[in-house]
């Protein structure tokens, strides 16, 4: 047969038209939400507490403690699916066990393409040409023409659109029950636009039926009704990555002629109407602030021009991000008897708020510029490389005069009102004319740790804006360099907001492959750090990711130091080397793993072995496996990851307790626990290790602290001396605070912290949310 063609499935599902009716008393899967609320649907199994959700194309693995509720889903299953009947020279054959280096070709308009792959047991790759047989609104099905491949299945997303519509193109159509059917499936597909113009086609080309047309228009109005819920959707995406030009752009937009969706034009224009009240709001808000400068005594002025003219900015471009803080002055204003305090006064409240946060905000405005010489001075010494000048700001950072905060204790005021401001501030290295929205920028880090200097990319999403932060993914590539990753995930992380750092961890010569090394960890650590300095990097929402080779990385950089990332997400890597020792140290970071069936090795060592008994003991772990797909980058996992992402963030960056694992050098930080020197055997060099460190005998850390007793308790097995860093949010710095090394206490009293320790660990890693006031240091006599 010289063409593809389209013919009815041996079993196929409702037109979605009539699906309301005939559905409700049938179920053939659920609903699952989990309850950090990710919903997944398919068919359901479970065994003692594993739940499996099966939708065809794939089986997610979940614990039954992360369940919240399941749900029926009456429209799981019944997709219209049509077959296509495609020539087929060899008609039998045996399935791969296993297939990798997987390169496949563009579809043809006939759904035909290239496939190549590679077995354990192939000297050369395996050649074919692969055509979708069954295509469906979710799934399509494929299998070998010229070489054996039954049944692989891909999600419709990874089918250009425009081959998907020839194919439907190609149904009989004088056949009013396959032009339904066609629309169905567009309907199905959320193919809103088509499925409407599909109706009006089958109304025009069938004029005389008498009931098509009351069905048609019932039809459309179902459709109008489902386009609206998805274009409300995607505002709701668009506002939530604060791309609030773009959400304006839609509501104006919104389809007002169409269906008569009274409820969706209703919540239109509701957002509409709040939009517009919040923006007046800010605009008085910013005029009265202007109107408040303008009453200060003339002698007052020249010393708050600039910092007017910075609120006012703010007020202008990032509203949502600086309105609140200005709330302890529009609160005095608007109290009674508020004419005792002086317009001064009420402007220090508008600046140190600002500054500080509005309920640290203070009325002394001469101190309150001495808050704005501290930002300066603050921003200085996390700039500098120099050291002398680091030494002259810090000089300045420990004798500048401060305002008595509310609640604040005499000690470690200084360090809560650095704390305070750099939480506020523009990033340190942040620059205007750094990269545009959209656009990659190579940066080159300079370092003394490694040599040749550390590089990565960065792209920064739609409407970015420093002073707010952004979620963040650490994309590591899969050797092909930065830039292809970058353009991996560019789509989907601009649409939600995203950050995307690609950095290279590939040292010269290295060639394609992760070698497990601690300069590739340091490559890719260092550039985290620098990128948090330039760029509004949220550290509560920092997540690492890779497909292939990255993700075998991103699986063993994620193990090593979980403490940076809100989460972990591994499309076809395997945990080699360290990281299968390592999984004690998955407790304390979030991990989504994706493979398929078929990748070498991968389900027996991935799930069976690894991944299950994690998730058995509730760890937070996904498991997701790809019906007869070998070890590839399995792009349709794109927007899953990114969904996980959205329902995750760094939970604690002070945990209580924890218990980790390490072999190498360089993964040597835990929550605070820096580890400086190794017991001898303790750590291994990559080459020595074999493929699942059977040989590792790692070094072991286990912390718990208590604010009841103000203690930090750590043990330790294989380690020389370490550095415990202590934060205000672990322990209270009015008491006495107690350090205990496997069972021996510190003799020196801890309870002066020191500043520059604080500023030097804040310069170095540039975490701005996960912050340490104190050091205390060990080392085994």
């Amino acid at each position: 047969m010289s063409q593809a063609q389209l013919s009815r499935p041996r079993r196929g599902g409702q037109l979605l038209i009539l699906l309301p009716l005939f559905l409700s008393t049938v179920s053939y899967g659920e609903n699952v939400i989990l309850k950090n609320g990710i919903l997944y649907r398919g068919i359901v199994d479970k065994d003692n507490t594993i739940v499996y959700i099966d939708d065809g194309l794939r089986r997610v693995v979940v614990r039954d403690s992360k369940i919240a509720r399941m749900e029926p889903d009456t429209t799981f299953g019944h997709w219209e699916t049509f077959r296509l009947e495609q020539p087929l020279v060899r008609h039998t054959g045996i399935m791969p066990k296993d297939a990798f280096a997987i390169k496949t070709g563009p579809w043809s308009p006939l759904a035909r393409r290239t496939f190549e792959y590679r077995t354990a047991r192939s000297k050369n790759p395996i050649r074919m040409e692969q055509a979708i047989f069954e295509l469906g609104p979710y799934m399509v099905r494929v299998r070998g023409i010229d070489g054996f491949w039954q049944d692989g299945r891909l999600r419709l997303s990874q089918v250009p659109k425009e081959v998907v519509l020839g194919l439907l193109s190609g149904v009989n159509r004088t056949s009013l029950d396959e032009r339904r059917r066609v629309a169905s499936f567009l309907i199905q597909a959320e193919w809103y636009k088509e499925a409407k113009h599909e109706l009006d086609e089958i109304l025009h080309d069938f004029p005389d039926d008498a009931g098509l047309r009351d069905t048609i228009g019932s039809a459309k109005t179902v459709v109008h009704g489902l386009e609206a819920t998805q274009l409300l959707e995607e505002i709701e995406v668009r506002r939530k990555a604060r791309q609030y030009r773009e959400v304006r752009s839609r509501l104006k937009t919104f389809p007002t002629d169409e269906g008569g969706n009274s409820e969706a034009l209703d919540n239109v224009r509701g957002q509409i109407q709040n939009d517009e009240k919040q923006a007046n709001e800010d605009e008085e808000l910013a005029r009265l602030l202007l109107e408040l400068f303008e009453s200060l005594p003339s002698d007052l002025k020249p010393d708050w021009k600039k910092p007017i003219n910075e609120m006012l900015l703010a007020l202008k471009e990032a509203p949502d991000v600086v309105r609140t803080r200005f709330s302890a002055w529009r609160k005095v204003s608007s109290e009674e008897g508020s004419t005792e305090i002086d317009n001064a006064s009420r402007f220090a409240l508008a600046a140190s708020g600002y500054l500080l946060g509005e309920d640290a905000a203070v009325t002394d405005l001469e101190k309150v510029k001495g808050l704005w010489a501290l930002r300066g001075g603050l921003r200085d010494y996390l700039t500098s490389e120099d050291s002398a000048s680091r030494s002259s700001s810090l000089q300045q950072l420990q004798s500048a005069v401060l305002p008595d905060l509310p609640g604040q204790i005499t000690s470690t005021a200084r360090l809560e009102t650095l704390t305070r401001i750099v939480s506020r501030m523009l990033p340190p290295l942040h620059s205007d004319r750094g990269p545009k929205p959209g656009e990659a920028m190579l940066h080159r880090v300079q370092s003394d740790e490694i040599t040749p200097a550390p590089e990565y990319k960065v792209l920064l999403p739609p409407e970015y804006h420093p002073l707010r932060t952004y979620p963040t993914l650490v994309a590591l590539h899969n050797g092909e360099g930065p830039g292809a990753a970058i353009d991996w995930w560019s789509s989907e992380a601009a649409r939600r907001g995203y950050i995307v750092i690609a950095p290279e961890y590939r040292l010269p010569d290295q060639g394609p492959d992760y070698a497990y090394t601690p300069n590739e960890h340091a490559l890719v650590e260092l550039a985290i750090r620098d990128a948090r300095r330039r760029y509004a990097v949220d550290d509560d929402r920092l997540y690492l990711a890779g497909q292939l080779g990255g993700a075998d990385m991103a699986w063993d950089f994620g193990a090593a130091h979980p403490d940076l990332f809100a989460g972990v997400a591994v499309i076809s890597g395997r945990p080699f080397k360290y990281t299968f020792r390592y999984h004690p140290n998955i407790k304390l970071v979030p991990l989504y793993v994706a493979l398929g069936g078929l990748a070498p090795a991968g389900p027996e060592l991935v799930f069976q072995s690894l991944l299950r008994p994690m998730i058995a003991r509730t760890d937070d772990v996904t498991y997701v496996e790809y019906y007869h797909r070998g070890l590839e980058d399995l792009p349709e996992e794109i927007p899953a990851v990114f969904d996980w992402m959205d329902h995750h963030r760094r939970e604690n960056p002070f945990p209580k307790s924890f218990d980790a694992v390490t072999a190498r050098e360089s993964d040597n930080r835990f929550f605070g626990v820096v580890l400086q020197d190794f017991v001898e055997g303790r750590t291994m060099a990559p080459e020595a290790v074999e493929p699942l460190g059977k040989n590792l005998k790692p070094a072991t850390v286990k912390l718990t602290s208590s604010r009841l007793s103000n203690l930090v308790n750590v043990q330790t097995s294989g380690i020389k001396s370490l550095d415990v860093w202590i934060g205000p949010k672990q322990l209270d710095f009015q008491k006495k605070i107690k350090v205990r090394i496997n069972g021996e206490e510190l003799n020196r009293p801890v309870t002066e912290p020191n500043l520059e320790p604080f500023l030097e660990d804040l310069r170095i890693r540039g975490d701005r949310q996960q912050v340490y006031w104190l050091k205390a240091s060990w080392r085994n006599q």
